[in-house]
């Protein structure tokens, strides 16, 4: 909603609590002139008030906020008309009210700030700082590099009065036992439902764009591009789980998000949904050696998800696409969300042996034997002797993300690789996957070679039962580690071994 000319506001509730940790969220952007400041207070104050804040607990935390806003706006050296400073406020579920406040202003150096003495009340230096940080627990100021500053203010409260509500349109106890439900596979005729299910579900940021046109998807449909296994309700399409095939990797099938109709998601739909698709991808036909799943790392709910329908990790796609909101909209924050790459193998892989640099075995060994390989891990290295390199280029322009698989490896595979890189940088693209072969020797020196790349192991990714690809990222923007939520501890040690590399590819190349 538009509150000022200038200044947008932003509301979101929580209404699955085991997939995020806020009950509350709401937010909102403003220039960098102080007169929008009061504004700013009014409207944050009120948010508060919403969610439940005891007037103290409100009045504390519209001071600290007060003084922090005034101190940045202040510093902002000379700003320009569509800049802006954005603040979030959260009432997570455990009680804590944090504010965070996005800032493109100068560096801050707390150890440069005046510590203020109170028992001087002339003197004003360090005054905001001392007034801020004594209202709050926590008043924190965090350099996220080419991204600015990102401030944290967090209060836990004594007492929280916010409550969920059931939205209006909801039908009812969705946990009634008069409810019953039914699986079956889709037909042409269900593209309309799937449809409305899918805007439901994630608004306009499903990843595969057929899912928002009718005609598209009774298409897929009917030429089974796509198969989608639905649970319906009392006649009502409830919820979807779909697998998708393209002709560019015929041995495998794609296992899409799980769409539940949002005045379903607490009843059994997903628990008849998950059953489904597990019976039928170990049901599946034998021209298909394998599925893969993306599933995100901001929440575990599809995590876990994917391991009750036999999914087990293989690699990180780090920063892969845009953050959502929890309506799924497109939000104008700088973070992207990383995915862990799953697969679920219909016959056994046949790889005697997979090629990697021996600093991945130790890492991949545990997760390639929990996948269903019981190949070798060999880092036999091999000179290219081909002149040429054969690669492909795939471009995801709505997730300013790309592939280059590499078929073929030749004397110039690095620097055809860095030619790709640097052309789909310069067009926006802000995660690059490269993927390396694996079932043959690997070049000389390849960890190094990509490194030269500012690109980072991240895992293995299956084709077929015959075929994985080292996975490397190379990425335009800074990755918090700490964000990544995984649940398997094998995919949580490949989570640290990558931020270890990560942090080695920064130390070579700190811009």
């Amino acid at each position: 909603m538009q509150t000022e000319k200038g200044c947008n506001s932003f509301m979101t509730t929580n209404d699955n609590t085991d997939m995020v940790n806020f009950e509350f969220s709401v937010g909102m952007e403003i220039p960098y002139e102080i007169r929008f400041l009061g504004l700013a207070l009014e409207c944050m104050t009120e948010f508060f008030v919403g969610a439940g804040c005891v007037s103290k607990e409100s009045k504390e935390l519209r001071l600290a906020l007060e003084e922090t806003l005034a101190f940045l706006i202040r510093s902002y050296p000379g700003s320009e008309s569509w800049e802006r400073i954005r603040m979030e406020f959260q009432l997570q579920t455990d009680s804590i009210a944090e504010i965070s406040i996005t800032n493109a202003g100068p560096p801050v150096h707390l150890d440069r700030i005046p510590k203020h003495n109170p028992e001087n009340p002339e003197d004003s230096d360090g005054l905001w700082y001392f007034l801020a940080s004594k209202v709050v627990d926590e008043l924190s100021f965090k350099n996220q590099g080419k991204n600015g500053w990102l401030v944290i203010i967090r209060k836990s409260l004594s007492e929280v009065l916010f409550e969920n509500r059931t939205p209006a349109n909801d039908s009812g106890d969705i946990s009634a036992p008069k409810r019953s439900f039914t699986t079956r596979l889709a037909v042409p005729d269900d593209a309309a439902a799937l449809v409305d299910l899918t805007y439901d579900t994630y608004r306009y940021s499903y990843p595969s764009d057929d899912f928002y046109h009718v005609s598209k998807l009774r298409q897929a449909l009917e030429n089974r591009e796509i198969i989608s296994i639905v649970v319906e309700s009392e006649g009502a399409l409830v919820g979807n789980s779909s697998l998708a095939f393209f002709p560019e990797t015929p041995r495998c099938g794609y296992s899409g998000s799980l769409m539940v109709k949002r005045s379903f998601r607490q009843s059994r739909a997903i628990l008849y949904l998950l059953k489904e698709v597990k019976k039928y991808i170990s049901n599946s036909s034998e021209e298909i050696d394998l599925y893969y799943a993306t599933t995100v790392t901001t929440h575990t709910g599809s995590q876990k998800a994917g391991v009750k329908t036999g999914f087990s990790p293989l690699a990180l796609l780090f920063s892969i696409c845009t953050e959502v909101d929890l309506r799924g909209m497109k939000v104008s924050s700088n973070d992207r969300i990383t995915f862990l790459l799953c697969v679920c193998f219909t016959s056994s892989p046949k790889m005697p042996v997979v090629y990697l640099p021996e600093r991945h075995h130790a890492v991949m060994s545990g997760l390639l034997a929990q996948a269903g390989y019981n190949s070798i891990l060999s880092c036999e290295e091999v000179a290219p002797v081909d002149a040429h390199s054969g690669l492909a280029v795939t471009e995801d322009d709505g997730e300013s993300c790309a592939y280059i698989e590499l078929s073929r490896l030749g004397l110039d595979f690095v620097e055809r690789i860095q030619k790709r890189i640097f052309g789909l940088k310069a067009k926006g693209m802000q995660a690059v996957i490269v993927l390396i072969p694996a079932w043959r020797p690997i070049p000389p020196a390849l960890d190094q070679e990509m490194a030269r790349l500012n690109a980072f192991f991240g895992g293995i990714k299956p084709v077929s039962a015959e075929e994985c690809y080292l996975v490397y990222c190379t990425l335009s923007r800074t990755v918090d580690f700490d964000k990544i939520r995984i649940v398997d501890p094998l995919a949580e040690n490949l989570k640290e071994h990558c931020r270890i590399l990560y942090q080695e590819v920064l130390v070579e190349d700190p811009e």
